[in-house]
């Protein structure tokens, strides 16, 4: 089976996981107004951001079972079912009553569906990352994982992008209405064509190997706790990094800009979505140059933009009515993530051995981005309110994040470019 079928499968899989994810974000002002009550548009708004976290805290049970699964009985089996899981769960959100409808069951529907996403996605990305580094060749390892990498905003400008398409093509009424269930609703499609192409996959060779030799850990959870306890500490924290700077950036900048700014849920995703699209070669070509001048040096130039770019963009925001200007400084917040997530999974994959390699990236990414990035966009409103300036949290928290994540990856984060596969 070709290298470039394995990247194309494991990458169009991961991409509709990214795309259900986030259509939670691109529609979160109708999500909004149909599952929370509609008496305080504040609370609703930070009520669906906290829903939109539940999914992120789960995501380390996701990464606990699917990465037991991954380093016990493989590689290819293990994330077919995330994906199921994911799209099944997606499509569900699709049909789900309003709270006009049926009360508080509806958000108490909508969040129990979040878990099952985040546990999917809990173990896709883990998945995903290991499988294409161990088929990769050495020298271009994270180039190809790359590819990966680049799913989430593309994930992000689909699902926006979905939502601006659908509602120009419905009336307004109509759109209001029933238009906004279709993102989700077409998911059961994307869902079909990704489990027919990993299908087609086979198990990796480092994967089959260490099986024939009998060197599957027995319990990879505990393995990798016990024995790479700095490994899991670092990949938490520099996934914490990189989280907390992409949520500002796609999760925060959507109630910004209709909340605060005032902007239509239409325009707002037709901004992002277009800066989410735009910056996609970035990811290419940042892990292209992570196999030439290593993960940490690309990693490390990500954080230092995010603090050096994040206050002013989303000032200069305030003043910028034109989409395609917005669309532009979004932009800038995004390109950051290009140079932090473009290495982002490749770093943490390659600290572990392959017998636990699937748990231990997969945990620590997950635990990172869980108890840091999933309730960012949250946290950043709750301090805005507490302040009454809409970006206290970016300089409280999300610079707090950053920064220790940027220190501890230039103290202590090991270069692994060029470094052999275990």
């Amino acid at each position: 089976m070709s290298l470039r079928f394995i990247v194309a499968a494991s990458t169009i899989g991961t991409l509709i996981e990214w795309y259900d994810f986030f259509a939670y974000a691109s529609l979160s002002p109708y999500i909004a107004s149909k599952f929370f009550p509609r008496g305080d548009p504040v609370a609703a708004v930070i009520l669906t951001w906290l829903v939109f976290a539940t999914g992120f805290v789960v995501r380390p049970l996701g990464a606990a079972v699917f990465g037991h699964l991954g380093d016990k009985i493989g590689r290819k089996s293990t994330f077919l079912a995330t994906l199921l899981l994911m799209g099944v769960s997606t499509f569900l959100i699709g049909l789900l009553p309003t709270y006009d409808q049926v009360g508080v069951w509806a958000p108490l529907a909508l969040a129990s569906l979040r878990i099952l996403q985040g546990i999917a996605l809990g173990g896709e990305y883990g998945g995903a990352v290991t499988y294409v580094l161990e088929n990769a060749p050495e020298n271009r390892r994270a180039f190809y994982a790359g590819f990966l990498s680049a799913t989430p905003p593309l994930g992000l400008g689909l699902s926006s992008l979905t939502l601006v398409f659908t509602a120009f093509s419905l009336p307004k009424a109509d759109f209001e209405t029933w238009g906004w269930r279709v993102p989700f609703l077409i998911s059961l499609a994307l869902t079909a064509l990704g489990l027919w192409l990993r299908y087609k996959l086979a198990e990796t060779p480092l994967f089959e190997k260490i099986k024939k030799e009998g060197r599957v850990s027995r319990l990879p959870i505990a393995e990798a706790f016990v024995r790479y306890p700095v490994y899991m500490a670092l990949g938490i924290i520099i996934a914490a990094g990189h989280s907390v700077l992409a949520y500002t950036a796609t999760g925060y900048i959507f109630p910004y800009l209709t909340n605060v700014l005032k902007w239509s849920p239409v325009d707002a995703n037709l901004a992002v979505g277009a800066a989410a699209l735009a910056q996609l070669p970035f990811y290419i070509i940042n892990a292209y140059l992570a196999d030439r001048i290593g993960r940490r040096r690309v990693y490390i130039t990500g954080l230092a933009l995010g603090l050096v770019l994040f206050y002013p963009v989303y000032y200069w925001l305030g003043f910028v009515k034109d989409v395609a200007l917005a669309s532009f400084l979004i932009f800038l917040l995004i390109l950051t993530t290009a140079f932090t997530f473009s290495v982002l999974g490749t770093a943490i994959a390659e600290l572990f051995p392959t017998r636990v390699r699937y748990t231990g990236m997969s945990l620590a990414f997950n635990i990172g981005i869980g108890l840091f990035g999933g309730f960012t966009p949250s946290i950043v409103q709750t301090l805005g309110v507490l302040f009454n300036n809409p970006l206290a949290g970016v300089i409280l928290y999300t610079y707090i994040v950053v920064a220790v994540a940027l220190a501890v990856a230039i103290k202590w984060l090991p270069e692994t470019a060029g470094v052999r596969l275990e």
